[in-house]
């Protein structure tokens, strides 16, 4: 039986600190992917608030999985001494929670142009902040997303292939947005794989849905990945806000059970799922 570890943005289950504890723990999930605390996002909370909610997970018994952090996902004309600056606090961060890695992107590229026409700068950046971020015994987890230069899986491959020290992270509702199918991103890119971002996709409706529910072939894909060996996070990003009916709670909780029937469906995990 592969060993499952649970992770998850906690800030799409609530705002507070408290709320997102309670969440996670409702649903039996140990880690936390961390992108918000109490409103402010990572890079923005001082050091003092910092400590302050590595005390409140520690008590919770909650480990951090990655800092999900806003880095990379500004324009690639943008001075990158700003970047720099903004991945400092990232950095901090990490040290602070004790993350392995931290969420990051690789920049956004201009409307209407070629992206390729910056592939230069996009390495000649992200080899510095992958330097950076093993200097301090972090990991640099790219993701692939819509807008930025790794947003499809060629480019990402064109990443990976140039900076092997880089990690990635897939994400398959992502991918499918941008009209590249699940299955032939998994297989271009499979052996580059770190850990996943759990969001499933309608492509006709443009929503987010939970695991198995859209085209993102996520039961398809967990099973090869594991089957290759595959032991790292999988970490659930609702984005189910259009279910209005529904709390902040309520799409954490959908979502990691709708992972966690993918688990028991295609390995017959046995997790329970949480009353939703």
């Amino acid at each position: 039986m592969p060993n499952f570890k649970l992770t998850g943005f906690a800030d799409e289950a609530g705002v507070a600190a408290e709320d997102q504890i309670k969440v996670l723990k409702a649903n039996g999930i140990g880690y936390a992917e961390v992108r918000t605390v109490d409103g402010k996002n990572i890079i923005a909370l001082s050091d003092d608030e910092l400590k302050a909610f590595k005390k409140k997970l520690d008590s919770a018994g909650i480990k951090v999985s990655a800092i999900g952090s806003p880095i990379g996902k500004t324009p690639i004309e943008e001075d990158f001494a700003l970047t720099l600056k903004n991945f400092e606090r990232a950095l901090s961060a990490a040290d602070i929670l004790d993350s392995p890695f931290i969420r990051a992107f690789s920049f956004y590229m201009p409307k209407d142009t070629d992206p390729m026409q910056y592939a230069d700068e996009v390495i000649k950046r992200l080899k510095e902040l992958v330097k950076i971020t093993m200097g301090r015994g972090k990991q640099y987890a790219l993701e692939n997303e819509s807008g930025i230069f790794t947003d499809i899986p060629q480019r990402c491959a064109y990443v990976l292939d140039r900076i092997p020290d880089i990690r990635f992270v897939f994400d398959p509702c992502n991918f499918i947005f941008n009209n590249a199918p699940a299955l032939d991103a998994w297989a271009l890119l499979k052996k580059r794989v770190t850990y996943f971002h759990i969001k499933d996709g309608n492509t006709q409706t443009r929503h987010a849905v939970p695991a198995g529910e859209g085209e993102g072939k996520i039961p398809e894909i967990l099973k090869a990945a594991y089957a290759g060996g595959f032991d790292s996070f999988l970490s659930i990003e609702p984005h189910l806000k259009y279910m209005g009916n529904c709390s902040e709670a309520q799409h954490f909780t959908i979502a990691a059970n709708g992972l966690k029937k993918v688990l028991n469906e295609t390995f017959n995990a046995g997790l329970k799922l949480a009353d939703v």
